[in-house]
This record gives structure tokens, C-alpha cells and sequence, in this order.
């Protein structure tokens, strides 16, 4: 991850740059926290990232921002649907970096998405499953809006 900010004699430089840590959660999916912000944010002073981000909450409030990456493995062929759909209070976009991946929605519609594929998710219930053999990476930021 690469970050970009202004020195205190204002000119832009490269206050990031090394390898996102990903982390394993209990369902098998691999989470990268790329970068966030909280607040206004007006420039480089308002946001956090790196070791200062990790302190923060999973999912932004009203005008914060979470850009993650996630690896979905291939789930098993006779798993069932997840009981729940998952749901948030952010609108996410994002694309699908590598492998194939369905959207299910709680109407029973469902989109496939591959490789260079862009989404929106206004916040609805969902699932995220990958019923392919490859693992599926997607890059999704997470914009926090109000109740």
C-alpha cells in the first residue's frame, strides 16, 4: 500500500509504503485493512492507516471510509447458505480483482461477478459466496453514511 501526503513545507511525498498484513477470520476469508479515515476529511492530518488504523472501528460511521481487500476461499460443495445475511450500514463499491464470486440478495436474486467486474452495495442484506475452486479477491471501499 502505497500512501501519499504533503511535509510540513508542503509538498507531496510518500508517507507509506509497504505490504498490508492479511488477516484470517474465523469463516476462512482473508481481510487486508488497506487504508481509512474517519471525520472530514480535509487531507493527509485526518485520516489513519498502517498500525494507527488498527485501533479502529470494523465498519465507518457517517462520512468515514474503510478500503479493504478481500479473499474469499472456495467453499465447500455441499455447505449450505449462511443462516444470516450480512449486512452493514455503509454503501460499499468495489471490484473483483481475481477469481469469480456470487452475490446473493435476500429475494433469492443473485449476480456472478470475475475478474474486473464493479459492484455497489447500498447497504442491503447479503451474501458473498464462492462456489469455484480458485480463491476470489475483491477490493471494496466502505463508505459510512447516516441512519
Amino acid at each position: 500500500m502505497v500512501e501519499t501526503g504533503v511535509t510540513a513545507a508542503g509538498l507531496s511525498t510518500i508517507v507509506r509504503d509497504e505490504v498490508v498484513p492479511v488477516s484470517t477470520v474465523p469463516d476462512g476469508r482473508g481481510l487486508g485493512r488497506l487504508w481509512e479515515g474517519d471525520g472530514v476529511l480535509p487531507g493527509g492530518d485526518a485520516v489513519r492507516s498502517g498500525d494507527d488504523a488498527v485501533e479502529s472501528p470494523l465498519f465507518p460511521a457517517a462520512g468515514g471510509v474503510r478500503f479493504w481487500s478481500v479473499t474469499v476461499p472456495p467453499e465447500a460443495p455441499d455447505a449450505p447458505p449462511p443462516a444470516e445475511f450480512h449486512h452493514t450500514s455503509t454503501l460499499d463499491v468495489g471490484i473483483v480483482l481475481s477469481g469469480r464470486i456470487v452475490l446473493e440478495m435476500e429475494d433469492g436474486t443473485s449476480a456472478e461477478l470475475s475478474a474486473g467486474q464493479a459492484f455497489a452495495q447500498q447497504g442491503t442484506p447479503h451474501h458473498w459466496r464462492n462456489p469455484y475452486p480458485v480463491d476470489a479477491v475483491i477490493a471494496v471501499v466502505m463508505m459510512g453514511r447516516d441512519q
